[in-house]
């Protein structure tokens, strides 16, 4: 892997979008409303009556 030229941009790279991927989720879990997901966590448990 060291004969390949620029390797190193890689591992910062992949870190980079892990970091700002979760960032963004982190603020968007953190600024929504807990009414948004009350209704989507009773979901597996809520019965079908098809």
């Amino acid at each position: 892997m060291s004969t390949i030229k620029d390797i190193s941009i890689y591992p910062v790279f992949s870190f980079v979008i892990f970091f700002v991927f979760f960032t963004i989720v982190g603020i968007w879990v953190l600024k929504s409303k807990k009414e948004d997901f009350e209704s989507v966590s009773k979901l597996p448990l809520e019965e079908k009556n098809d």
